[in-house]
């Protein structure tokens, strides 16, 4: 299927084509306009790929660009909030929340692609918890992993490593 969720809205990841979630809503009305995008855009032509930030813009733009196009969770946005400081323009819902999965690393790995200049500053995600200290001493091995992931689109153990972690 090329349809799912993306930053809370119902994407296409064939043609980019969203449709915006009004919640709440009860979930009758929610899968009958899932199976109506699912519908529309059934026979999509696979011609959207995800943005990528200009590495010589400044740090504030992008954080504009990843608050805009980055693909966004809990945990990603915990990343941004912590690693922004004051300037943070994100408030997720459950602020401290970090990766459970590797889906979960992955967007915390891309936002860090994004602003490759905050990799120096994980250390501050330890206050958080023993988990996010667990996560940032491991980083590297977890990139290595998630790389090998997103390549081969095959398990790795990546998932059952995170869960020796506390995820």
């Amino acid at each position: 299927m090329s349809t799912g969720i993306r930053n809370g809205n119902f994407f296409c990841f064939n043609c980019g084509g969203e449709f915006i979630l009004n919640l709440p809503m009860d979930v009758k009305t929610f899968i009958k306009k899932q199976k109506a995008f699912d519908i529309l855009h059934k026979n999509c032509k696979p011609t959207w790929k995800q943005p990528e930030v200009d590495q010589n813009k400044s740090i504030e733009e992008k954080m504009q660009f990843w608050l805009k196009e980055g693909e966004r969770g809990a945990s990603s946005e915990t990343m941004f909030t912590v690693l922004a400081g004051e300037n943070s323009w994100c408030r997720p819902q459950h602020r401290f929340d970090h990766p459970h999965d590797p889906d979960d690393f992955r967007r915390c790995y891309l936002l860090l692609k994004t602003i490759p200049e905050w990799k120096a500053d994980l250390y501050k995600l330890k206050d958080l918890s023993e988990v996010w200290t667990n996560l940032v001493e491991n980083w590297d091995k977890l990139t290595i992993m998630i790389e090998e992931q997103m390549k081969t689109h095959k398990r790795n153990g990546m998932y059952e490593f995170m869960k020796s972690l506390g995820c």
